[in-house]
């Protein structure tokens, strides 16, 4: 199985890929890094000017992240992408667990499971850190007057990567981005067990947008049907598959807060009982 994992993968490269291209041949699209909130933030804290020009690609990014929540993470960001590529999610970096598949959990074992997911709870997004994280390159950038997160943001070291590559085979430039920028994209993955959690100032965004559409008592999840669903038979599979940890049949609405929409949870349950669903609940409660 795993159809999903690559999908994801195929998405993530493909939209570098024409971004990327886009960039190399001067076509004025712009790249990833003008509809960053982050970004536009750091910008005019490092040049004491909005930047007006760059208002409706942003507005237009948190808009999205409002309907899809944390969708990006999955499906665009290079940390994502890298996981769909080695195989598994690491949400502990190199300690961590991996996804498993639904033939080595049959859902009549499922309930193990449940531990699985109950073990790495601490890793779900961090609010306040994410927000210290963004005041601290906040205040950072306005000293220096740069906007230092691009430094080690995934996005900005994969194109720096990507561009150093370029340069090589192109006009025979090594630089010392080819080694520093793919080490750095590889200890972010691999070494800083709570980068996405704790550190990755996005999510102060991604976090805030779903805290207002859980006031607003909607919600684009998945969703299990109870009479499909074999979670009272003790079936954890949905959760085990999970890189959030999140029990689709059981799991609390705060929960979902921290949904990727990866869609792992549709393809692994053994029941087919998930699909996606714009989830209304009345009163925003």
């Amino acid at each position: 199985m795993n159809k999903m994992r690559y999908l994801r993968f195929g998405v993530a490269a493909g939209v570098f890929a024409l971004v990327f291209a886009f960039t190399w041949l001067h076509i004025p699209s712009g790249t990833l890094c003008t509809l960053c909130p982050v970004g536009f933030l750091e910008i005019t804290a490092a040049s004491g000017a909005v930047p007006w020009a760059l208002v409706p690609g942003v507005l237009v990014v948190l808009a999205i992240v409002f309907m899809l929540g944390r969708v990006f993470c999955s499906w665009l960001c290079p940390t994502g992408a890298l996981r769909n590529l080695f195989g598994g999610h690491f949400p502990h970096g190199l300690t961590g667990r991996v996804g498993r598949s639904a033939a080595a959990c049959p859902s009549s074992a499922c309930a193990s499971c449940s531990s699985v997911g109950r073990s790495v709870r601490e890793n779900r997004s961090n609010l306040l850190a994410q927000g210290l994280v963004l005041a601290v390159l906040l205040a950072v950038s306005f000293v220096v007057h740069f906007p230092v997160f691009c430094l080690f943001c995934p996005i900005g070291l994969a194109f720096g990567t990507l561009f150093a590559v370029s340069r090589l085979f192109i006009t025979w430039q090594p630089g010392w981005e080819l080694i520093v920028f793919p080490l750095m994209l590889a200890a972010e993955l691999f070494l800083f067990r709570r980068w996405c959690a704790a550190v990755c100032p996005l999510g102060f965004f991604f976090g805030l947008m779903a805290k207002l559409r859980s006031r607003m008592g909607f919600a684009i999840r998945p969703k299990a049907e109870g009479a499909a669903c074999r979670s009272a038979e003790g079936c954890r599979m949905c959760e085990s598959v999970c890189p959030e940890d999140i029990n689709v049949a059981s799991g609390d609405p705060a929960d979902f807060e921290d949904c990727t929409l990866c869609l792992d949870c549709v393809e692994h349950c053994p029941a087919k009982s998930i699909s996606v669903e714009l989830v209304r609940r009345k009163g925003g409660q």
